[in-house]
């Protein structure tokens, strides 16, 4: 497994630093000072659109590259590549969700539990998931501010749109391929 994750540190890094700047852009273009939902959805959405969109280049060119590879009988095909790189760069949001959900099960004031950790650990882990899945934060806090649930979904589509764009990239087809005029 390290040598897995030692040999696509690259794109692993890539798009960790994409989720960053999606995330800055998110703060930037929303706010914390929006008041009005309609045009807090709209941004974060629009925030969301800019992430799928770099997901999407880094992994298709990525799997451009290793089309490259395969042609010259370098490397072999791997099909479900992009798959398990997304998976390794969402292990930040991952432990985020998994902390989230714990800390609501096991924290929450009216349930069976109500220990005090977790409860700690469900506002912490909320608190670093906000900034670190910033373009998240405007659908999160619009229609699910208190569904755990919500910080696992967010997980899934990064992992699909990584998976469907290193497919595309290694077979040469574009997503919006059909667009472009023949010559």
């Amino acid at each position: 497994m390290l040598k897995y994750i030692k040999d696509n540190s690259k794109i692993i890094t890539k798009l960790l630093l994409n989720q960053t700047g999606a995330t800055i852009l998110g703060f930037t273009i929303s706010g914390f000072g929006v008041t009005r939902d309609s045009i807090f959805v709209f941004t974060s959405l629009f925030a969301i659109a800019f992430y799928i969109s770099l997901i999407y280049s880094a992994m298709w060119e990525e799997g451009g590259k290793e089309r490259i590879r395969i042609d010259g009988g370098r490397a072999e095909m791997k099909p479900l590549r992009g798959l398990w790189v997304s998976l390794i760069a969402n292990i930040p949001n991952m432990i985020l969700a998994l902390c989230i959900v714990v800390g609501t099960i096991f924290g929450h004031e009216n349930g069976p539990f109500s220990w005090t950790w977790a409860g700690s650990l469900n506002g912490i882990c909320k608190a670093i998931a906000v900034f670190w899945e910033g373009m998240y934060t405007g659908l999160i806090r619009t229609y699910s501010p208190y569904n755990p649930i919500a910080y696992v979904l967010v997980i899934f589509p990064a992992v699909f749109v990584s998976t469907g764009a290193y497919y595309l990239g290694v077979n040469n087809k574009k997503l919006l391929g059909f667009l472009r005029k023949e010559k």
